[in-house]
C-alpha cells in the first residue's frame, strides 16, 4: 500500500449537491403544478357560480312571464333598454341579460356573465314565454 490515500469526502459532497439540485428541481415542478391546479379550481368555481346566477335570473324571467321590471325589482337588477344588468360585487361579476328575438309569445335573450374587467366568464341563450298570467 502506498502511504498516500485520497479522501472520498469531495465525492460524497458532490453527490449531496447533486441530490439537493434534483430535489430542488422536483419541488419547483410540483409547486408549479399546485399553482396551476389552484388557478384551474378557482376558474371552475367562478364558472359554476356564474352558471348558477344565470340560471337563477332565467327562472325569474320565466316565472314573471317576461315582465323585466318585476323580475328586475325582485333580483335587484338595473333595467336597461337591452334588458337587465345585475352587479355582484362580492363575486366580482356582472350579469347582463340582453334581449334578442321576440315573437308574439316568446322572448329570446342571451345572458352574459363577465368579471369586472369585462372578460366573459359564461354565456347562455335563453327563451321564455311572455304575457299570460304571472
Amino acid at each position: 500500500m502506498s502511504g498516500y490515500e485520497r479522501s472520498k469526502a469531495p465525492l460524497a459532497l458532490m453527490e449531496q449537491v447533486i441530490m439537493i439540485l434534483v430535489f430542488a428541481l422536483a419541488s419547483a415542478v410540483c409547486l408549479q403544478a399546485f399553482v396551476y391546479s389552484d388557478r384551474l379550481s378557482r376558474g371552475d368555481e367562478q364558472r359554476q357560480n356564474a352558471m348558477a346566477k344565470a340560471q337563477h335570473v332565467t327562472e325569474y324571467c320565466k316565472a314573471n312571464h317576461g315582465d323585466l321590471e318585476k323580475a328586475g325589482g325582485i333580483l335587484g337588477a338595473e333595467v336597461t333598454e337591452e334588458g337587465l344588468e345585475i352587479r355582484y360585487p362580492e363575486e366580482k361579476m356582472i350579469l347582463s341579460l340582453q334581449l334578442t328575438e321576440r315573437t308574439d309569445y316568446l322572448q329570446k335573450a342571451v345572458i352574459i356573465v363577465s368579471d369586472m374587467e369585462d372578460a366573459e366568464i359564461y354565456n347562455m341563450d335563453i327563451a321564455y314565454q311572455i304575457g299570460g298570467q304571472p
